[in-house]
């Protein structure tokens, strides 16, 4: 009797200890390993219809299905016209349109006089191009004109008033006005070129192609469609990709004395993809466009053991709203890559391919099985223990 007294006591030990390590893993059996969209995809036969799930609380859910694809092709357009439309109405476009040089502080101006070298060249030097320097103020000396403004007018300006006060002095002078050496205005070019470069304004219209193309061209890795013009403490957005590729010559601006042109980095414009996919990383977009199905195919492909082809998702920021945009893809038939091929990705889009459930439920066992094998000896003591 107490002998069999003193077993259950030891069994029901047992039993307590046993419970004390099962516990915990029975509660972290609940958490699945790994990420998990948590969201119950549409029916097949009803590709726009209404999804469920919790992520719905947590993101905008769109169904990638012929009527997305067109309003997003819509929405590119508008956008790139909107691009268009910002470049031609704030800065000036290609063409001269007008261009004249307008004279700056520290240009040097060749004044000739003719029928007077004394006027033309004071100095007397032979075979000497003389130059009248602009002053810090604007202004140059003249003999019998004194103090002349030259800043901010063409040499048409400056030579007009030149021959109006000398004209006392001299029956009708006949002047030339020209600058001698730019100085005074400059465009500073810096990012993904091939020499950063400080370029010196003159009497010939500079776009910023020429200001580019002067500076070496864009190295492979500059994004052509983030070039930036800083222009009096304002930054434009400028889409040379839509100049060089689409024709789209509003782009090609005319640069100013003072502006910064920036060429940024391609290796921003990152697509990530995770989940259950041949190869997790991420892919730097090239120039142009990148789509849903080329950045599955550069990354293996879904995975033909794990992945659940129909959970296929595009998950992307939207600036203007607290919630991100979830864009969801059935890809269970093929011929869904159709659809993957015409939704083109964003710059910093994150792509997901979920695992089936079975999957998931296998990493769970997964996760249990070393505990079990810790408790195997302790279980078998019991069975031993136990009176048959």
């Amino acid at each position: 009797m107490t002998t069999t007294t003193s077993l259950t006591s030891s069994i029901h030990s047992t039993c307590r200890r046993l419970s004390a390590f099962l516990l915990p893993v029975a509660l972290a059996a609940c958490a699945v390993p790994g990420m998990h969209m948590g969201y119950r995809a549409p029916d097949n036969s009803n590709p726009g219809g209404a999804a469920s799930g919790d992520v719905t609380a947590r993101a905008d859910v769109y169904a990638v299905n012929p009527n997305l694809i067109a309003r997003m092709t819509q929405e590119d357009q508008t956008l790139q016209a909107g691009l268009r439309s910002t470049a031609a109405g704030k800065l000036p476009r290609s063409g001269d349109d007008g261009y004249r040089y307008l004279i700056g502080p520290q240009d040097i101006l060749r004044i000739t006089v003719y029928n007077h070298p004394e006027l033309t060249n004071p100095a007397g030097t032979a075979n000497e191009l003389a130059g009248r320097v602009v002053n810090s103020d604007g202004t140059f000396f003249f003999p019998f004109v004194g103090k002349v403004k030259a800043a901010g007018r063409t040499v048409e300006e400056v030579r007009d008033e030149l021959s109006s006060k000398l004209g006392p002095f001299i029956k009708s002078p006949q002047i030339e006005v020209s600058v001698l050496t730019y100085r005074s205005q400059r465009v500073y070019v810096a990012g993904e070129v091939l020499r950063p470069s400080l370029i010196t304004l003159s009497d010939v219209p500079i776009r910023i192609t020429d200001a580019i193309a002067q500076a070496g061209g864009p190295l492979a890795g500059a994004d052509l469609g983030s070039v930036t013009v800083t222009r009096a403490n304002q930054t434009y957005n400028i889409d040379l990709y839509g100049l060089y590729y689409r024709g789209d010559i509003a782009q090609n601006v005319l640069l100013q004395g003072g502006d910064v042109v920036n060429v940024g980095e391609q290796r921003f414009n990152k697509v990530f993809v995770l989940g259950e996919v041949g190869r997790p990383n991420s892919l730097v977009m090239p120039r142009g466009r990148m789509t849903l199905a080329e950045a599955l195919a550069d990354s293996g492909g879904v995975n033909p053991f794990s992945a659940h082809s129909g959970q296929v998702f595009v998950i992307r920021d939207q600036p203007n709203s607290a919630k991100p945009a979830i864009y969801h893809l059935n890809a269970s038939a093929p011929d869904a890559l159709v659809l993957a091929d015409k939704f083109n990705l964003r710059a910093r889009d994150v792509v997901f391919v979920d695992a089936v459930p079975v999957v998931r439920w296998a990493r769970v066992v997964n996760n249990i099985l070393p505990t079990i094998d810790v408790l195997r000896p302790a279980i078998n003591d019991i069975s031993r223990g136990l009176p048959r």
